[in-house]
C-alpha cells in the first residue's frame, strides 16, 4: 500500500506524462484565444453584431470544433503528435497519415490530448498557489484577504490543520496526474499507431528487403568461394616450387573467409523466415516438456484463452517463449524459469524470468533482436534486460 502512494512521485512516467498533458494545454490556447478574444467581441453586443450570449457561445464552440478537426486532418499533425507521444509516452511506433481513417484517428487523438491537457494545465496553474498558502499560513499568519478565510471554512479545517490539507492536495494531485496521464498512454498505440494496411505494407517492404539482402549475400559469398577455390588450387600446384606464393595465396584465402563470415553474420538476422514455422501456443505443453527434459525447471502460468489469439500473434508468442527458454538453458544452465502469459482483449503480454547463471555460452544476440523485430512488425514491442540477479524478457503483442 505505501508503495502505491509513493509510486506516482518516483516514477519517471508521471513527469513525462505531465509534460505531455501540459503540451496539450499549450496547444489549446490558440483555439480558445481566437474564440474568446476575436469572435466574442465581433459577435457580442457593443461593437459586435449584438448576438445573444447563447448564440455567441454556440458559434465559438463550433469554431473550436471545426478548427481542431481541420488541424487534425493535416498530415503534419500526425507526425508531430507521434513524435511527442514516442518521446513522452513511450509509443513504440507511430503510423503515417496516408489514408483518411488515419487522419480521423489523429483528430480523435487531438481532441483527447487538448481536453485532458487543458484540464490538467488549468489545475496546474490554480492548485499550487492554494497549496503554498495552506503550508505557509500557520507560520506566516498571512492576511485574510490573501489566504481567503472562506477557503478554510469550505474545507472545514482550522488554520493549524492547513498544512495537512496542503500535503493531501499534493498527494492527490500527483495521483490525479498519474491516472489521467495513463489515458493517452493507453490510447496512443490505437490512435497514433500504424493501421492494419500500413503494417501489411511494412511487412511486404521487409520481405522485399530480405530478398534484396539474400541476393546480395549470394553474390558476395559466391564471389568469395570462387576466390577461395582458385587460390587453394594455385597454392596446391606451387606448394613445393614457390612456397612464398603459396603463403600469399593462403593469406588471401583467410582474409576472404573472414569477409564471407562477416557478411553472413550481418545478414543472418534479416534472412530468417517465419513463413515455415507454423508453431502456436497450442504446442506450449510439448515445448515445456522437452525443455524440462533438457534440465530446466519451468513454471508456466497462462491467464486468458489461448484459442482467442490470432494465428500470427500465437506463432510469434510461441517463438518468443522458445527463444527465451533456449537462452536460459544456453546462458544460465539448469535453473528455474518462470513463464507468464496474459491474454487480454486485443493484446498478449509475455514475461519470462530466470536467474543469471555462470554457465554462459557466447552468443550474438540474434535471437533477441529477431523477437524485437517481429514484435515491432506486429505493432508491439519486446525488451530483454538484467534486473538484479535475474534476466527478464518482456514481449507485448497487440492485434
Amino acid at each position: 500500500m505505501p508503495s502505491r502512494l509513493i509510486r506516482p512521485f518516483t516514477a519517471s512516467t508521471t513527469y513525462r506524462r505531465w509534460v505531455h498533458l501540459i503540451l496539450g494545454a499549450v496547444l489549446a490556447v490558440p483555439y480558445l484565444a481566437v474564440a474568446g478574444l476575436v469572435l466574442g467581441p465581433l459577435l457580442g453586443p457593443g461593437i459586435g453584431l449584438g448576438l445573444p450570449p447563447v448564440a455567441v457561445g454556440l458559434v465559438q464552440g463550433a469554431f473550436v470544433v471545426l478548427a481542431v478537426v481541420a488541424t487534425g486532418l493535416l498530415p503534419a499533425t500526425r507526425s508531430l503528435s507521434g513524435a511527442a507521444a514516442k518521446a513522452l509516452l513511450g509509443l513504440p511506433e507511430s503510423g503515417g497519415a496516408d489514408t483518411w481513417p488515419d487522419r480521423w484517428r489523429t483528430v480523435c487523438w487531438l481532441v483527447v490530448h487538448l481536453v485532458l491537457g487543458s484540464g490538467i494545465g488549468l489545475l496546474t496553474l490554480i492548485v499550487p498557489p492554494f497549496i503554498l498558502i495552506l503550508l505557509a499560513d500557520p507560520l506566516l499568519h498571512l492576511p485574510p484577504e490573501l489566504t481567503g478565510i472562506p477557503l478554510y471554512r469550505t474545507l472545514g479545517i482550522g488554520r493549524w490543520w492547513a498544512p495537512l490539507a496542503g500535503a493531501g492536495l499534493i498527494v492527490a494531485g500527483f495521483h490525479l496526474v498519474a491516472g489521467i496521464g495513463a489515458v493517452p498512454a493507453r490510447l496512443a498505440p490505437t490512435l497514433l499507431g500504424p493501421s492494419e494496411h500500413e503494417r501489411l505494407r511494412r511487412q511486404v517492404e521487409e520481405l522485399s528487403e530480405r530478398n534484396r539482402i539474400a541476393s546480395e549475400l549470394h553474390d558476395s559469398v559466391g564471389h568469395v568461394l570462387n576466390v577461395v577455390a582458385l587460390q587453394a588450387s594455385a597454392a596446391n600446384r606451387v606448394l613445393d616450387s614457390d612456397p612464398a606464393f603459396a603463403r600469399e595465396a593462403l593469406a588471401v584465402i583467410a582474409e576472404s573467409t573472414r569477409t564471407a563470415l562477416a557478411d553472413l553474420d550481418h545478414a543472418l538476422g534479416s534472412l530468417r523466415s517465419s513463413t515455415l514455422d507454423e508453431a502456436s501456443l497450442a504446442g506450449l505443453d510439448d515445448l515445456i516438456r522437452s525443455t524440462e527434459l533438457a534440465g530446466l525447471a519451468v513454471r508456466l502460468e497462462v491467464r486468458g484463452d489461448p484459442s482467442s489469439v490470432p494465428p500470427q500473434v500465437s506463432r510469434e508468442s510461441y517463438r518468443a517463449v522458445r527463444e527465451g527458454l533456449s537462452n536460459a538453458l544456453r546462458h544460465a544452465g539448469r535453473v528455474a524459469v518462470a513463464v507468464r502469459i496474459t491474454i487480454d482483449t486485443g493484446a498478449l503480454e509475455l514475461e519470462i524470468t530466470n536467474p543469471l547463471g555462470s554457465a554462459s555460452t557466447p552468443g550474438h544476440g540474434l535471437g533477441l533482436s529477431g523477437i524485437k523485430r517481429r514484435a515491432k512488425v506486429l505493432g508491439g514491442h519486446a525488451e530483454g534486460a538484467a534486473h538484479g540477479g535475474n534476466w527478464r524478457l518482456h514481449v507485448y503483442l497487440p492485434w
